[in-house]
């Protein structure tokens, strides 16, 4: 019994230490150091898509950087093929 009563202390002691120091979410998902609207998103966005569609060097950048760590034949070939479909190059 005389040991019940200091392992429930320490329990309790633990529980209230473990409950202060426990994470707690403040703001939302930020980006880098600094937030960004969805209007910024949406301009970044604009300009990602011009680029592969106007720039065949960052085009190619972007096609091994997404596609080249993919090792099965087709699903390299599809995701190189997405390229074309959603941005073609002008």
């Amino acid at each position: 019994m005389r040991a019940i009563i200091p392992t429930l202390v320490g329990l309790v002691a633990l529980a209230a230490t473990s409950a202060e120091a426990a994470p707690t979410p403040s703001k939302a998902y930020l980006h880098g150091k600094s937030y960004e609207t969805a209007a910024q998103n949406v301009r970044k966005s604009q300009s990602y898509d011009r680029l592969l569609s106007t720039n065949a060097a960052f085009r190619s950048s972007r096609e091994r950087k997404e596609c080249g760590p993919i090792n099965d034949p087709v699903l390299r070939s599809d995701c190189l093929g997405s390229f074309s479909a959603y941005e073609p190059m002008r």
